[in-house]
């Protein structure tokens, strides 16, 4: 500490910031830089001792030299600042919460200190209660710091955690929904760990259409086969899923590496056999195998007479399409494109769809999307996406391949 006496008095210089790593959320408190207020002797002797403790990591022992200044009769307010910080720093580093509070709840209080250090103050005693299970003063905090000034991304899902171990999950999304629906039209990505919080208090509300959401805004930003493979766990989960699009679910898994299990590949290779797509079925089937999923075993003997099953039915003539008839047009077109013939299979579709006469269009748009995915021509299969219309699975289905197309 730089010192210099001024008629007997002590003049309490600014050497540098009091760093606080608390709970991963990184505090600066500085002490004020005052030239024209003085410190008396007396308070400032034990506020250099409780200094050099600190910066020696003492930190209870700086806090009884901090008690010492504290006792001197008649401060002013300059030095009852000074005093505070110095003791709010050493007790936030010492892990008392309670004196902490006290000194940065006076500090806070006077009204003397600038809005950015006051949200410094608030974080770390946020922090230290976090940190220390006491998550109804975290909150209360972390409240206190988003009312004086700009939200800290970091401090917003230290509130919504705080919440959350409380037991508080309508808090919690109180706490993050408005920044994330705001993030979204700036669009901007959500904090994956908002997510993540939020999708859990989703889960134990067992409120699966909030989770579903969730799961799609995870896939959308931050796509991994894990999200994936959860969320489309959570479609066919659903009580109205009726089974119609289960092969296209399983070809969605497979795009974003969410087919995993033995099962996930047997089970989607016999409904592209039972479909007439024995390409697909003979495809899914090795790369079952080279995966190391398939193929070990008693399952051995299983996966070969699958496979000799699906190379039958590959072999097959394909349907012929007739230039008129728009169902078959799509037909052969989508079975060429299954057999890796992206280009003539997608020219047929193409027809098929401009004949009309569809049972079902939204169907054929689906899979035209999904074969323009498949050879590679994303932006294409993102029209035809979203020119699938309605509420039904058709629909839910295409959104879900838009994300997948746009998040790979």
């Amino acid at each position: 500490m730089s010192r210099k006496f001024v008629s007997g008095s002590m003049s309490f210089a600014l050497l540098g910031t009091l760093l606080l790593a608390i709970g991963g959320i990184t505090v600066l408190v500085s002490e004020p830089v005052v030239s024209a207020e003085t410190l008396r002797p007396e308070v400032a002797k034990p506020l250099q001792a409780a200094r050099m403790l600190y910066q020696d990591h003492r930190y209870k022992d700086a806090l009884a030299s901090v008690a010492q200044a504290e006792a001197v009769p008649g401060k002013t307010p300059y030095e009852n600042d000074v005093i505070a910080q110095m003791g709010g720093a050493a007790a936030v580093a010492a892990g008392e919460l309670a004196v902490a509070a006290r000194e940065y709840g006076f500090l806070i209080q006077s009204g003397r200190q600038p809005v950015a250090e006051q949200q410094k103050m608030m974080a770390a005693l946020a922090s230290l209660a976090y940190q220390q299970g006491n998550y109804a003063q975290a909150a209360q905090w972390g409240q206190r710091y988003q009312g004086v000034g700009t939200g800290d991304p970091h401090m917003r899902t230290l509130l919504a955690q705080s919440y959350y171990m409380a037991n508080n999950c309508d808090a919690v999304e109180k706490a993050l929904q408005p920044a994330m629906n705001a993030e979204g039209r700036a669009g901007s990505a959500p904090v994956v760990d908002d997510l993540k919080l939020l999708g859990s208090c989703y889960q134990k509300q067992e409120n699966n259409h909030g989770y579903i959401a969730v799961l799609e805004q995870l896939v959308e930003y931050y796509p991994t086969p894990v999200y994936w493979g959860e969320l489309l766990d959570r479609l066919q989960a659903d009580p109205k899923y009726s089974g119609r699009f289960e092969l296209d679910v399983y070809r969605l898994r497979r795009a974003t590496g969410s087919l995993n299990s033995a099962d996930d590949y047997m089970q989607m290779a016999q409904l592209a056999i039972l479909a007439g797509h024995g390409a697909e079925a003979s495809s899914v089937v090795t790369q079952g195998v080279d995966s190391g999923v398939l193929g070990k075993g008693a399952d051995a003997g299983r996966v070969q007479r699958l496979k000799s099953l699906a190379t039958k039915t590959a072999a097959r003539p394909l349907p012929t399409a007739t230039a008129g008839n728009g169902p078959a047009l799509i037909e052969a077109g989508f079975d060429e494109a299954l057999s890796g013939r992206y280009l003539q299979g997608i020219g047929l579709m193409e027809t098929g769809l401009a004949k009309g006469g569809l049972a079902d269009v939204n169907e054929a748009r689906l899979h035209l999307g999904i074969v323009y995915y498949l050879a590679g021509q994303k932006a294409k299969a993102l029209n035809v996406f979203g020119a699938v219309t309605g509420d039904g699975e058709a629909a839910a289905l295409a959104r879900l391949w838009n994300l997948a197309v746009r998040g790979g």
